[in-house]
């Protein structure tokens, strides 16, 4: 099978290339290519495609036609939520995990899509909640350098 050079290391972020020639893939590998869309199921590819293999690209949110197959690549259902962050959604297009969970367990934000707001937040909630640990922290190091000019104070 040969390397679509056509296709092949190019950014189609948010691009629908279904206008293209089906001979432009078939039988060919497209790698490295970034595929993603907003929408997920979003249907990217010509009609008609077949035996296309897709090695090392971002194909998250897109269909893949049925001939084709893909290896070390991503093909998530990925939206953003109320919370406006990027979520990773089920199969029923539910939100399932923070496509970032590792930054909610480091902010102590809940990443349970029960907690997700009922309706679209003004602020990123991860944005807000550093926020407000900025702000903590420069009220306790106040606080902190007030207690300690007091203890010098008292000293003399």
């Amino acid at each position: 099978m040969a390397k679509n050079e056509k296709f092949s290391h190019k950014d189609f972020m948010h691009k629908i290339l279904t206008d293209t020639d089906p001979k432009d893939w078939d039988d060919t590998e497209v790698v490295g290519s970034c595929f993603y869309n907003e929408t997920p199921r979003t249907k990217v590819f010509p009609d008609g495609i077949k035996n296309v293999k897709f090695i090392g690209c971002n194909l998250d949110n897109i269909v893949i036609p049925e001939t084709c197959t893909m290896e070390k690549c991503t093909n998530k259902l990925i939206q953003v939520q109320s919370d406006l962050n990027d979520w990773i959604l089920d199969e029923d297009l539910k939100p399932v995990e923070p496509l970032n969970k590792a930054r909610y367990i480091k902010l102590g934000v809940s990443y349970d899509p029960k907690d997700l707001p009922g309706i679209k937040v003004a602020e990123n909630v991860l944005e807000t909640k550093l926020r407000q640990l900025e702000e903590k922290f420069e009220a306790d190091k106040a606080a902190a350098t007030a207690s300690l000019k007091a203890a010098v104070t008292w000293r003399k």
